[in-house]
């Protein structure tokens, strides 16, 4: 599902205020990997342990982005949207060496400029909950079930 407009896309991108040496870009299935490898960190069960519906979830998202410094990916966000009212946060996670940088949410601020008109929602954990105070998100209580495949 990724977006294949690379110019509006580069051009919302080119807007963002960044730490020096950083980019944001667009997803490539040969990025798959370094999101394994930030999920592991974060003890995010899903890449490692269900890798080909995680990469399938990947491709079919959008905004799928990532934050790089000289090439190497320290952080990525996977969102899906109606691109009319809502943008849902799938997940969003920054290296912890590059957390408090502007990283996150220069991500955020990634998915709302590229589809504005959607609000965004996302379930956060207690240890996330003051970031996203901090950007400006207010608490929305939310629930999960998982299934057992």
């Amino acid at each position: 599902m990724a977006n294949s407009n690379t110019a509006a896309i580069a051009d919302v991108l080119s807007k963002l205020a960044l730490p020096a040496g950083t980019a944001i870009r667009a997803w490539r299935d040969e990025d798959f990997p370094a999101v394994q490898r930030l999920s592991r960190i974060e003890k995010w069960p899903t890449p490692e342990e269900r890798p080909e519906e995680a990469l399938h979830a990947w491709q079919r998202s959008w905004p799928t982005l990532v934050a790089t410094e000289r090439g190497q990916i320290i952080g990525f966000v996977r969102a899906l949207t109606d691109e009319e009212v809502t943008t849902y946060i799938a997940e969003i996670l920054v290296e912890a060496a590059w957390r408090g940088h502007g990283l996150g949410k220069a991500l955020l601020d990634a998915c709302h400029l590229l589809h504005p008109h959607t609000r965004q929602d996302l379930l956060s954990t207690e240890e996330s909950d003051s970031f996203y105070e901090v950007v400006g998100f207010r608490p929305f209580p939310g629930f999960r079930k998982n299934y057992t495949w």
